[in-house]
């Protein structure tokens, strides 16, 4: 880029000089109508490149390992690109990873599976490309040894490139990144489906619970009301609901008189992660009755103080001044105590930071 005589100028008389900056390809966002195509997406063009120390090599172990994951979660998958897609998933896989991590101008995107600045050994580099852009998701997929080179000698395996794309598909097959990418898409629904069919693996519906807060909406929504019935998945997806926002109170407050603590105290969490985004404080007059009732258990108690500084209304500050009075004159040093204590403490200065102090 020439710089203007004018800029020249500007850095020996004033020391400054404002050159503007290309715009990372990963900071561009699709607009309305492009999402919504993102979230129909049913056919990827999984476009696999494989590269060991000796060059590129055959991509078929790697390939059948992406398409066999896409096919499980729904996807169909086309690996020729004059196929119809509506997609294109680019999956690089290298013996030796070259440098390709978040910066931190990236603004220190770790979702799950980014890709780590400082590995440098086997991995896959997974991004998409959509409408002529590239996507903003990374996924990167690692081996459990940094150097393959070691690691194929020492169990008997005289090519280290093919014995890291052989570790490198199983790491493929292991992960979640079609979930992920649905996350990123927006796929409700089939996440949703994933979530309530009975044939789906248990692992995958934790998974999926731990998105559902991607997908928020009545399709997500229903899909957590239905499965919070199943004991194994009971608290994550009480938990879950508090990511569907106020639509999602009425259930969390009938869950605060189950008769399961964990219920209970996943319903408080959820509570308050919807009073945090929502500032609904419709949710405090039961919140703070349960939090000064009778007999409700420490954790309960310790997680609707939590959800009451996250809900912040000055109409909270007395009764929970007199339940500060209550838990730090209490006997007791059992440490769910003294998280309750902490957390009571936490939630008043939430509310107002000068009414509390240490002293």
């Amino acid at each position: 880029m020439r710089i203007p005589l004018s800029c020249l100028i500007s850095l020996v008389l004033l020391g400054i000089c404002y050159v503007p900056q290309p715009v990372s390809a990963e900071r561009i966002l699709f607009n309305a109508q492009q999402k919504a195509q993102l979230q129909r997406v049913r056919t990827i063009f999984a476009k696999t490149v494989t590269l060991t120390e000796k060059g590129m090599v055959d991509p078929i172990l790697i390939q059948k390992a992406v398409s066999d994951r896409l096919t499980a979660t729904g996807f169909a998958v086309v690996t020729a690109g004059n196929e119809p897609h509506d997609v294109v998933l680019k999956v690089r896989c290298d013996e030796r990873k070259p440098w390709g991590g978040v910066r931190k101008s990236d603004g220190e995107m770790q979702q799950p599976g980014a890709p780590s600045r400082n590995w440098k050994g086997p991995a896959c580099q997974l991004s998409y490309f959509f409408d002529g852009r590239k996507g903003p998701w990374q996924y990167e997929v690692r081996t459990t040894f940094d150097n393959a080179w070691e690691a194929s000698r020492a169990n008997g395996h005289g090519d280290a490139g093919q014995f890291a794309l052989k570790h490198l598909g199983q790491a493929l097959r292991d992960s979640d990144f079609p979930l992920d990418l649905a996350a990123e898409w927006k796929q409700a629904k089939r996440l949703s489906s994933l979530l309530t069919d009975p044939q789906t693996d248990k692992a995958v519906k934790l998974k999926i619970l731990s998105l559902a807060g991607h997908v928020p909406g009545d399709t997500m929504l229903q899909a957590l009301q239905q499965i919070r019935t199943q004991a194994d998945f009971a608290v994550p997806a009480t938990v879950a609901l508090g990511f569907m926002g106020e639509p999602a109170i009425p259930t969390l407050m009938d869950l605060l008189a189950d008769p399961l603590v964990d219920i209970q105290a996943a319903a408080a969490q959820a509570l308050g992660e919807i009073g945090a985004h929502s500032g609904n404080i419709e949710i405090l007059p039961p919140l703070l009755a349960k939090m000064e009732a009778p007999d409700v258990h420490l954790r309960v108690q310790t997680e609707i103080v939590r959800a009451i500084g996250k809900t912040p209304d000055l109409r909270s500050l007395e009764p929970l001044e007199r339940f500060a009075l209550k838990v730090w004159t209490a006997r007791s040093d059992d440490p769910l105590m003294q998280e309750l204590r902490e957390a009571v403490d936490w939630s008043m200065w939430q509310i107002n930071p000068t009414a509390h102090t240490d002293e």
